[in-house]
């Protein structure tokens, strides 16, 4: 299984930490199972754990598979449209035990840059290693991705935020001392 080191933005990570966002969306990605290491950009500036993720599914090549679904036809037209063609199937996702700061990492990595999307971490061995003697919580969420999830493939992170179920879930977790670091 590939591993890589992906950047991502705060905001996109809530609905995936409460299980609701099944699929990553990117213009290219590795095309194969990858074990990607979460990194926070902007003011977090920490990574949080491990994502497991599937073979991406090019939504490009895939859409007459979408036919019998109109709702998710539509939504898989506009992504297309804006050239996010790879829906990556979220597996599971895994927190760190404890969070590394980007400080952190360069004390052990000097002059360390984080990815604008991602690194592939057999191309940055001290970053892997570094990485791999992390401890990890079990998985917080787990997808089986043995069909596809349409009520929820190309469904944006805005649109995901305004269902109840994120409001619900957010109003609880929220509250959770354990989350007030990587939210």
């Amino acid at each position: 299984m590939k591993e890589i080191f992906l950047s991502f933005r705060p905001e996109y990570f809530k609905p995936i930490l409460y299980g609701l966002k099944m699929y990553e969306y990117r213009k290219r990605f590795c095309n194969e199972e990858t074990k990607a290491y979460l990194y926070l950009s902007g003011k977090k500036r920490i990574v949080i754990g491990v994502m497991e993720l599937g073979v991406p599914i090019r939504l490009d090549k895939t859409i007459d598979d979408y036919c019998d679904y109109p709702d998710t036809l539509k939504r898989v037209k506009e992504y297309v449209d804006k050239r996010d063609v790879c829906a990556v199937p979220i597996k599971s996702l895994s927190l760190f035990e404890k969070t590394i700061s980007l400080e952190e990492i360069r004390e052990s990595i000097p002059g360390f840059m984080p990815p604008q999307m991602y690194y592939v971490l057999d191309n940055h061995e001290n970053l892997k290693k570094f990485l791999r003697n992390r401890n990890i919580k079990s998985p917080e969420i787990f997808h089986k991705h043995d069909k596809v999830y349409y009520d929820n493939l190309a469904k944006s992170v805005k649109e995901i935020m305004t269902t109840e179920k994120y409001k619900k879930i957010d109003a609880v977790v929220s509250k959770i001392n354990d989350y007030e670091e990587i939210l």
